[in-house]
């Protein structure tokens, strides 16, 4: 591969404007359609502030650019407008993540296609009427500028194996895992085309064998995949799970089997790793809910599965796993309210996870049968428009909600996608399950779907805490000083023992997982203002001294103070280079100090009166802060430059 730089985001102008006149229209725990995408939403993923790409797989969109329909473009989510993006190969079930210096890679995909997905004649051919090319082994690269011109680096850049249904993961030196999938697709794997084998990118060497993914057949598409705080890889697929040794390349310990759903692509669980903090010594949890408990003689091949999924109702069934716990268990967890396939679980801010999208009937993929004749040819059925909302920290129970949630007013069935945004709110996408464009399939909630949809969480309302001033976060070794003012506490200075600093990488999602998503509390005190006045000051600590926890690039950080988040700022985790991240030991914090008992004696201070104002300052090693004069609560500013060279 030919040397060259790639250089990440450096500023974005600031939306403070439009940030207000969207939240004053917003509907707290309901939701609103706020336009339409030229691209159907297959994947997406956050690519600069207040910007959102959405990738699509090779077909007949109306919108066209260089010639041939559009697959891709960025959505500008303060604007509501968008600009196409020349995407060259197709993207069909491709897999994506960031890399640790700010580029976004897309791996794999279909070969080159015509109308209804049928393959090019003669194959493999760069023919009308879409132009696109084979995208089995393909790799392309989006690295944004603060211009928002960029586009795709696609077309040039190949793995080493074809593979449709790939899961990436990010590593610890922000270098990717590429690993699973299949040579041209179907609805699951066979021993014919199976990927059993692995690589990394930038390239190491040929792909390596990895014999779980042959163990696991049929059901191993888009293997489920953590990085964990050992270095070691935690892969889930079939009712099996492992503890993979990536510098032995061998199993480092092999885990308890499940008697649960299946939960990999096309049974299409909801997963996530639940939010790591200081409370929970970052322990690594993986939470899986719903998916389609069938056994597996019955998933049947690339042709279609061997029995009729749509009148077989998704599982209700939640399971939770320590991987690296001593004596790692399944330990049940609440049931979903409804059943779910291709359900989707996105952080919010304040440590809950949002569940909304998919399915109650069926499964994830399309096949032309006869028993589906009567929707088009999805394989799912009964779109759930109901969100949830789950708080881990909730007793076991009473984690599911849907108190004064309104359902939401798209169905997203298969294809379909969900992402954070930076003000707290989430946006939906996409919903295909159709070989093509379709606008007339028997039942009219199967056509494509390009309405955007934003979901308003219940506090989106409320006055935010200002947006933190920290662009760049190292791996230990320094902590920064986050100035505190009374209206950031509400006027209550008893706010400010609720007071942190969150990190979340809302990933690649695709497919009704978000790769890569993860969500980490720093650790930090407290100095509550000893005058008597509201406000003082929240010591904040790097990342926690491991780059295996909370893997190195993009991410968002929040303020969140009693529960109630500012608007997120892009922050680059680590050095923004792929390599070494120059790990250091933990800072230690000062003690936390309340404010001083109130005084009973004639002119004393309550505790409860005015503002301090204020700026945040004091950052320190390893933090590194925007320029002074950032719009309280609203600004939102860009990811910290950085270059990287591919050899």
């Amino acid at each position: 591969m030919p040397s060259r730089r790639n250089a990440v985001a450096a500023a974005a102008a600031a939306v403070a404007a439009t940030a207000a006149t969207s939240a004053m229209a917003a509907t707290p725990g309901g939701s609103e359609i706020v336009g339409s995408s030229s691209v159907s939403g297959m994947m997406l993923f956050n690519s600069a502030p207040g910007k959102v790409v959405i990738l699509d797989k090779t077909e007949g969109n109306a919108a066209r650019i260089n010639g041939h329909p559009a697959w891709g473009e960025e959505w500008d989510t303060q604007k509501r407008t968008s600009r196409l993006m020349n995407v060259v190969t197709n993207t069909f079930c491709a897999g994506g993540m960031s890399l640790g210096n700010g580029t976004w890679a897309v791996f794999g995909g279909n070969e080159n296609v015509g109308p209804g997905g049928n393959s090019t004649t003669p194959r493999f051919s760069t023919t009308a009427p879409y132009y696109d090319g084979d995208g089995g082994a393909a790799a392309r690269f989006y690295t944004p500028n603060s211009q928002n011109t960029s586009d795709w680096d696609d077309g040039n850049h190949y793995m080493k194996r074809r593979r449709w249904y790939p899961t990436v993961e990010a590593l610890a030196d922000g270098t990717l895992w590429v690993g699973g999938g299949e040579d041209y697709g179907g609805y699951v794997a066979d021993e014919g085309q199976n990927q059993p084998n692995f690589e990394y990118w930038p390239p190491r060497g040929d792909a390596i064998n990895m014999d779980f993914l042959t163990q696991t057949l049929p059901m191993n598409l888009y293997p489920l995949a953590w990085l964990m705080a050992s270095g070691l890889l935690f892969v889930q697929a079939g009712q099996d799970a492992i503890l993979y040794n990536l510098d032995t390349n061998s199993v480092a310990k092999g885990l308890p089997s499940t008697t649960g759903p299946m939960k990999v692509y096309p049974a299409s669980a909801g997963v996530a790793m639940l939010p790591m903090t200081p409370a929970n010594n970052y322990t690594q949890e993986v939470l899986f809910c719903g998916g389609v408990q069938r056994p597996l003689n019955e998933w049947g091949n690339g042709a279609g599965p061997l029995y009729n999924p749509l009148p077989i109702a998704a599982s209700k069934v939640c399971e939770r796993i320590t991987p690296e716990a001593s004596n790692p268990t399944w330990e049940q967890d609440d049931d979903l309210i409804n059943g779910r396939s291709m359900g989707t679980f996105v952080y919010l801010p304040d440590g809950k996870l949002w569940f909304g999208q998919g399915v109650r009937m069926g499964t994830g993929g399309y096949s032309g049968q006869n028993y589906n004749k009567n929707l088009g040819i999805s394989l799912g059925d009964q779109p759930d428009f109901q969100p949830m909302l789950y708080d881990p920290t909730a007793p076991k129970g009473s984690r599911f909600s849907t108190d004064g949630l309104s359902p939401m007013q798209v169905q997203r069935m298969y294809h379909s996608t969900a992402i954070l945004l930076e003000d707290g709110s989430v946006l939906t996408a996409g919903s295909n399950p159709n070989a093509d464009v379709s606008f007339d399939n028997p039942a009219n909630y199967t056509n494509t779907e390009y309405r955007l949809e934003q979901w308003y969480p219940t506090w989106y309302n409320e006055a935010r805490p200002t947006q933190p001033n920290v662009t760049q976060i190292a791996y230990g070794g320094g902590s920064f000083d986050v100035a505190l003012s009374g209206s950031d506490l509400s006027n209550n200075i008893t706010n400010i023992k609720t007071a942190k600093m969150v990190v979340i990488r809302p990933g690649f999602a695709t497919h009704g997982v978000n790769f890569g998503q993860r969500y980490l509390e720093l650790n930090s005190t407290y100095t509550a203002n000893q005058d008597g006045s509201v406000g003082g000051t929240l010591h904040v600590a790097n990342m926690p001294p491991n780059a295996n926890i909370f893997q190195p690039g993009p991410a968002m950080a929040f303020l969140v103070v009693n529960g109630i988040p500012s608007i997120g700022q892009h922050v680059m985790i680590g050095t923004g280079q792929l390599g070494d991240q120059r790990v250091s030991d933990a800072t230690s914090l000062p003690a936390s100090q309340d404010p001083p008992a109130p005084k009973t004696s004639n002119g004393g201070g309550s505790g409860s009166g005015s503002s301090s104002g204020g700026t945040q300052s004091g950052q320190s090693s390893g933090a590194v802060g925007t320029s002074a004069g950032v719009v309280a609560s609203l600004a939102l500013a860009a990811v910290a430059s950085a270059l990287v060279a591919f050899a």
